[in-house]
């Protein structure tokens, strides 16, 4: 019974770890800019776990798995009744709605899954071209979870504080993939 469920939480799992084990050897390089687009992928493991957790009801879970395992996207019924993929900005919703730091870890890694001036942060410091109300809010969020000084925050404190937002993102991974039974029936609240 789930086996279908238990077998996507070990992909969800091997996924992670292989995150785990590449954020440690691009960070040893300085490849910070990667680094950011490994704790993208990793959020992508925790927005999809978050959706099955408070989304899906516990019996359709096994099969919204075996599609995912057969290569298909998952999908939901509209109100039309039609059935349509459920895309990133869903799965974002729910895991926001749970961790309230991930809005702010999504939208900042992601500069780095996208070509943007952030890749030019070995030239100079792309957070200036943040509002100060954006720059407040990494700093803020930095100091509330990881104990970040009163100050303004530069490209260079992020850099050093990826390797703990990356094992905050993990651990509420991990969180879910240690439940025994895989059926996210205690699903994490904050």
């Amino acid at each position: 019974m789930n086996e279908n469920l238990k077998s996507y939480m070990r992909l969800v799992e091997t996924r992670s770890r292989e995150h785990n084990q590449a954020f440690g050897m691009l960070y040893a390089q300085r490849l910070f800019g990667a680094c950011a687009a490994i704790i993208r992928q990793e959020i992508d493991n925790l927005m999809r776990v978050d959706y099955l957790a408070f989304s899906v009801p516990l019996a359709d879970r096994d099969a919204m798995c075996r599609d995912v395992l057969a290569g298909a996207r998952w999908k939901r019924r509209t109100t039309k009744g039609k059935y349509t993929d459920i895309r990133d900005v869903e799965f974002h919703t729910y895991a926001k709605d749970n961790h309230s730091w991930v809005s702010l870890a999504y939208e900042y890694s992601s500069k780095f899954i996208h070509l943007t001036n952030f890749w030019n942060y070995g030239e100079s410091d792309p957070l200036v071209t943040l509002s100060a109300d954006e720059r407040l809010e990494i700093a803020s969020y930095l100091k509330r979870y990881h104990g970040f000084p009163e100050r303004e925050v530069e490209m260079n404190d992020l850099f050093e504080y990826l390797p703990q937002v990356f094992e905050k993102i993990r651990r509420n991974v991990e969180y879910y993939t240690d439940q025994e039974d895989g059926l996210l029936l205690d699903p994490l609240s904050s």
